[in-house]
């Protein structure tokens, strides 16, 4: 039994899957350690993204890259929201650099799912 090589691209969207868990996993850490809340959304997300690398189900990846986009992007109108970064003397500061830049690399990282259902699909053909 041979095993079959993985496609780069296939290893991009492991990593996609890696960067949403362990992004999941730090937001639930630090909501029960910091405020000692329980988290269900990250939770859920943990839970989400761990289903599918078990899974590995390529429509599903296109609806959880959606979902990804769309929430990347709603994060992204939120720190320009909170850091008042549309006023006329706004000054991006590191942390809210440091936040503009994790929401940009959420997009490409959901971009990676929603176009992993294209590469993938035509790929057993």
């Amino acid at each position: 039994m041979g095993q079959k090589k993985l496609s780069f691209y296939e290893v991009l969207v492991f990593v996609a899957y890696g960067y949403f868990i362990l992004l999941g996993l730090v937001w639930f850490g630090m909501s029960l350690w910091g405020s000692h809340q329980f988290n269900a959304e990250a939770l859920f997300i943990v839970v989400v993204f761990g289903t599918q690398l078990y899974f590995k189900h390529k429509l599903t990846n296109l609806i959880i890259g959606i979902l990804s986009l769309f929430f990347s992007i709603w994060m992204l109108l939120d720190v320009f929201y909170s850091f008042d970064l549309m006023a006329k003397g706004a000054k991006i500061d590191g942390l809210s650099g440091g936040l503009i830049c994790f929401c940009f690399f959420s997009m490409i990282m959901a971009g990676i799912l929603i176009f992993s259902y294209t590469k993938l699909s035509f790929k057993d053909q």
